[in-house]
């Protein structure tokens, strides 16, 4: 498995403190939600069509006691919006992690999705961490965190 980039490995790093996350926006790059379930943590990476890059990392992660990664097709933006908290648990699978999650992450989180993921973090109680597409800023209320590899991690909560 080829290394991910430094703004990459720097968001699994701010996020090692964290059991139960959910990833928002998988995409076709599952590196960070790979590498996390590979350290122990429970991961369900979202996205609104699910890659088969991310289904095939899923499928290559063994669930055990030391981690898992699960992949979702789901919409922050519904998620978020969604009256019904029993809804909301379903399309995240909830009922396997009956202590809810730690944290909601995002890389490379584009502006339109960014008040709909600390949306769905505040929901669930959990922490917001994200990094943006680099030429945009974040249009939610952040504290920085600077890292050695020069990436910037945005803590929204």
């Amino acid at each position: 498995m080829a290394q991910p980039p430094p703004s990459e490995r720097a968001l699994a790093g701010a996020l090692d403190g964290y059991e139960r996350v959910i990833e928002i926006g998988v995409g076709r790059r599952p590196e960070v939600a790979r590498t996390l379930a590979d350290r122990g943590r429970e991961v369900v990476a979202i996205d609104v069509d699910a890659s088969e890059e991310a289904r095939g990392a899923a499928a290559a992660t063994r669930p055990s006691s030391a981690g898992a990664l699960r992949v979702v097709t789901a919409d922050v933006t519904a998620l978020a919006a969604a009256d019904d908290d029993r809804g909301v648990r379903d399309a995240l699978g909830l009922e396997a992690f009956e202590d809810g999650f730690d944290a909601v992450y995002a890389r490379n989180l584009p502006a339109e999705l960014q008040r709909p993921t600390v949306a769905l973090a505040e929901r669930l109680d959990a922490a917001c961490l994200f990094t943006t597409l680099g030429f945009e800023e974040p249009i939610v209320d952040v504290r920085e965190r600077s890292t050695e590899s020069g990436t910037t991690v945005y803590v929204a909560r």
